[in-house]
């Protein structure tokens, strides 16, 4: 989908909560008002009613998911000019009050709220059953989606399954993650078995059954459950939808963004067709000297990452790490002037040096790099490690790190590698440290308003 719907007032029903006591001079029965009531009663309503769901999927990747899926890593560091909670977020020094805990956790139940809404009201409009199967499906994915980030960051988290009606509706207690991963396979499984291979027009970039099943294989993989990973990942293989792109860097061009063979599924941002909507992570990632526009210098690659690289490894520099200077894509040569201290080379992931925009004319929301939630490396990666551990090899075939190291048990010692070398580059910054949990903190302010709410062991 080029562009989703700004249909805000679908989902979360906090603020409608406050209109439900009426004074009597209102009309009773006001028929010039959009609510759920008399919201959902064509077809039209149930497609905007699910592009409302993606229209909360891309504000919820927009900065918090960022925070703990990159920052929080053993990849990057906090430059000097990153505030304080970039800083925290780093060393991974945090609690359960830092703000990116509360943005996903809420973002998240957005999305399933909206999600739900769109599953408990869309079956009764009268309308063509493939488009409505189409649509359900669609919310599935995405309910699906926000629960397996909720599940791999938090583990027991509330299992809502309906439409949020009522305050006391928001009372529930954490559900064995056992449960919720039930629902998500559930979902997913029926998304991959209805939903079309691909979409033409203006419905390109909405999920397609490949996604489906990338997603069920990450969620197979994440359980462990190396067979039914592994047959995933094998089915998008053998479908013939996906490929890889002879360049690693051109998943990331702006211009063949959704359209490219190695694209499963993007978070699709455009600061121009939908002002205010751009991503920022380009921003964030670039030196504070890099001309051509804004650019805020938060981070750097670590030197541990950057050493991964040979020199001619294509994968290092203009792909995972750019330095001054360079000629870039469009036949530029291209100098800055960070200024000290700097900790490493910049970060290149979220530029594309063959964008116009993202290389002269940068501004705050106005850049249109996708946030990839799957590509197919992602699934030939998958397939290999579930093969690897045990998985059933499919006939004819040989991310996102804070996940990855979650899911490998090898994130303490990924921190205490990196707060010791953050100890050599930057003493005093943090001690050096390891992770309280492989786990988040549940957020604070979740904490304070339900007490049916635990916290994860290991945070205060």
């Amino acid at each position: 989908m080029r562009r989703t719907s700004t249909l805000m007032v679908l989902g979360g029903l906090a603020g409608l909560m406050s209109a439900t006591a009426c004074d009597s001079f209102l009309d009773p029965n006001p028929s010039d008002v959009l609510a759920p009531e008399n919201f959902y009663q064509t077809s039209s309503d149930a497609v905007a009613a699910v592009n409302g769901v993606y229209e909360q999927v891309k504000w919820s990747y927009w900065l918090g998911f960022w925070y703990i899926s990159d920052v929080a890593t053993d990849d990057i560091l906090a430059a000097p000019r990153f505030g304080a909670d970039g800083h925290r977020m780093s060393a991974y020094i945090f609690n359960a009050t830092e703000w990116p805990m509360g943005d996903m956790w809420g973002g998240a139940y957005r999305i399933i709220n909206r999600a739900n809404t769109v599953l408990d009201r869309v079956p009764g409009i009268t309308m063509d059953p493939a488009l409505r199967d189409r649509v359900l499906n669609e919310a599935r994915f995405l309910r699906a989606n926000a629960y397996f980030d909720l599940a791999r960051c938090f583990g027991d988290v509330p299992l809502l399954e309906h439409e949020v009606k009522s305050l006391s509706d928001l009372k529930v207690s954490r559900t064995p993650v056992a449960q919720v991963y039930a629902l998500i396979l559930s979902d997913l499984q029926q998304a991959a078995a209805a939903l079309p291979a691909s979409y033409s027009g203006t419905d390109i970039g909405r999920v397609t059954s490949g996604a489906a099943r990338a997603l069920l294989a990450k969620v197979y993989l994440t359980q462990q459950d190396w067979t039914n990973a592994a047959q995933a990942a094998g089915q998008v293989m053998t479908s013939g939808t996906y490929a890889l792109l002879p360049n690693y860097k051109d998943i990331f061009k702006i211009a063949t963004k959704i359209t490219n063979s190695e694209s499963i599924f993007e978070i699709n941002y455009d600061g121009v067709l939908d002002p205010g909507a751009g991503s920022v992570h380009t921003l964030f990632s670039l030196p504070s000297g890099f001309p051509g526009g804004d650019a805020y210098g938060l981070m750097t690659v670590t030197p541990s990452l950057q050493a991964l690289f040979a020199p001619a490894d294509k994968r290092g520099l203009h792909a995972t790490f750019i330095t001054s200077p360079y000629v870039d894509a469009l036949g530029d040569t291209v100098r800055w002037v960070d200024p000290p201290p700097a900790y490493g080379p910049a970060f290149n992931k979220y530029l594309d040096e063959t964008d116009f925009e993202n290389m002269h004319t940068r501004a705050w929301v106005k850049q249109a790099n996708d946030w990839i939630v799957l590509r197919y490396a992602d699934v030939l990666l998958m397939y290999a490690e579930a093969v690897n551990e045990g998985g059933t090899v499919t006939a004819g075939t040989a991310g996102q790190r804070w996940f990855d190291l979650s899911r490998w048990g090898l994130l303490n010692a990924a921190i205490v590698a990196k707060t010791t070398e953050l100890q050599s580059i930057a003493p005093g910054e943090t001690t050096v440290h390891g992770v309280p949990s492989n786990l988040l903190p549940l957020p604070q302010p979740e904490l304070d308003i339900n007490h049916n709410l635990t916290q994860n062991p290991g945070w205060q």
